[in-house]
């Protein structure tokens, strides 16, 4: 056999190898199970609380969370046993008018949705006395940031504040701007502070005299740990990371919170 010809066998024994070895993969990439999510809070304002229940979808579907409907909710108020019921007031969203919390007090969220049940426990924290939140003025000469990059055409604000009780706070800022509810997670924590804390200043994007309506949230370390997984996975508030630290039993997503608020409105200068 010439030397030609073995070349050619040998050819065409590799790519008959080749093919053999070749198999199909079909990855079904939507054969996830849905599982609730179920944002809930309860807060010393009354009309406050609100409990949120969605499902989750497929990792490539781009339309909205469908929202769940005709789910019995109620809020128990652990220290005096009373049961506070909420009304689905819009699809999948569940509200009390009448219904606050009290400093100190520990809630039950029970969620029954057709044959299951979520509970969740969070108790209200002691407040921090707020001292002032105020915006940072740039100074002539300081850097500021491109257009098209991070941080371009936001303004910072620094809150002031002081810690009685010596104990390890955790906060949220929820914030309105133009009366538009921004989805931007702002959470921080002051560890056993006591006196005059020095809080990291935050940013929001915002211009000249728009007017901001900042909620500062003191929320319990379980919420906590939530949303900042949350925030570590996707840094957006209206979305669920997909290893969340949930304190929601039975396999559903989400956090509750028992938060009081303090209040401030601010007009960019």
């Amino acid at each position: 056999m010439s030397k030609y010809k073995r070349s050619n066998i040998l050819i065409i024994f590799l790519l008959l190898l080749l093919s053999s070895c070749e198999k199909e993969i079909n990855i079904d990439l939507n054969n996830t199970s849905s599982r609730f999510v179920i944002e809930g809070n309860i807060s010393n304002f009354a009309g406050e609380s609100v409990v949120k229940i969605t499902k989750t979808q497929n990792f490539d579907e781009t339309t909205p969370f469908p929202t769940v409907s005709a789910a019995i909710v109620t809020i128990t108020d652990s220290l005096l046993n009373k049961i506070d019921t909420l009304k689905e007031t819009s699809a999948g969203i569940y509200k009390n008018s009448s219904l606050y919390g009290v400093v100190g007090y520990t809630y039950k969220l029970q969620v029954k949705i057709g044959t299951e049940t979520f509970t969740a426990f969070s108790t209200m924290p002691y407040p921090l006395l707020l001292d002032s939140l105020v915006q940072i003025i740039p100074k002539e000469g300081d850097p500021v940031p491109p257009a098209g990059t991070p941080g371009a055409g936001s303004k910072q604000f620094q809150p002031s504040y002081k810690n009685f009780t010596k104990t390890d706070k955790y906060l949220q800022y929820v914030i309105t701007r133009n009366d538009t509810l921004l989805n931007n997670l702002i959470i921080r924590s002051d560890m056993a502070a006591s006196g005059f804390s020095f809080p990291i200043p935050f940013s929001v994007q915002s211009k000249k005299k728009d007017v901001l309506k900042i909620n500062i949230q003191l929320i319990d370390k379980t919420a906590y740990n939530y949303l900042s997984a949350a925030n570590r996975n996707i840094g957006q508030f209206s979305a669920t990371p997909s290893n969340p630290t949930a304190n929601i039993s039975n396999g559903a997503l989400g956090f509750f919170k028992a938060h009081t608020s303090q209040k401030i409105t601010l007009v960019v200068k």
